[in-house]
């Protein structure tokens, strides 16, 4: 008996008689129907999606299938599909204006959106050398992926045996380099001086006069702006 090339359903042969053309009919018709009963069904809305790799294996499953991402997970113009975990995306709530996405390892989705705000930070300040001295700190950054920009406050009060240069930690630790001169400053307490702000480590800046003269005298309000690149 001949058969079709793709599903195998059978045909009459060149050589059937006319007679038996009515039973080959019914087999092949038999055999489509069994093949297409899966295409058969379904509701308003459905779509049809293979079951299996199996050849004709289908079934009809809902428009917003549970396997694919559904459309009531975003809520506004500009949502984000993220993830919370393997094979679990969630919704990342537009973020408000000129705001910019980056990575952050402590939100839900590892994304945050980054207003670029400022925040508050109290460095520690010292003299390169001495004692007896009274200093305090008092500043704020912003950070834009390794970009921070740190702006600072430096009082002393009581410079004591005060030498050297005077030094202020930063926010976060800076890229592994020294002499690099990122900003200045100025005494808006005594002198009205301005001078240059130079990476003391990966951790601090220290703050000389031009000439390198120590800028620490009783008194003193120095004020200046960073911008280093963090580790």
């Amino acid at each position: 008996m001949a058969t079709t090339s793709a599903f195998g359903w059978e045909t009459p042969d060149d050589t059937d008689l006319v007679k038996d053309g009515a039973a080959a009919i019914r087999t092949l018709g038999n055999s489509i129907d069994t093949s297409m009963s899966e295409l058969k069904g379904g509701t308003t809305g459905q779509v049809l999606s293979k079951t299996s790799n199996t050849d004709m294996d289908f079934t009809w499953v809902a428009q917003d299938d549970s396997n694919a991402i559904q459309n009531a997970i975003v809520d506004a113009k500009g949502d984000l599909i993220a993830a919370t975990a393997a094979d679990t995306p969630a919704r990342l709530a537009v973020g408000t204006n000129f705001a910019f996405l980056q990575a952050d390892s402590s939100t839900a989705t590892g994304l945050l959106w980054n207003n670029a705000a400022w925040t508050s930070f109290t460095p520690t300040v010292t003299p390169a050398t001495g004692t007896g001295f009274t200093m305090s700190g008092s500043g704020f950054y912003t950070r834009v992926g390794k970009l921070c920009i740190f702006n600072f406050t430096a009082i002393i009060t009581t410079n004591g045996t005060g030498a050297g240069s005077i030094n202020v930690t930063f926010p976060f630790t800076a890229r592994a380099s020294t002499g690099w001169a990122m900003g200045q400053f100025r005494d808006n307490g005594v002198t009205g001086t301005t001078g240059n702000v130079v990476l003391a480590n990966t951790g601090s800046v220290n703050m000389t006069f031009p000439g390198n003269l120590y800028p620490g005298v009783n008194g003193a309000v120095l004020q200046g702006t960073v911008t280093y690149e963090v580790a």
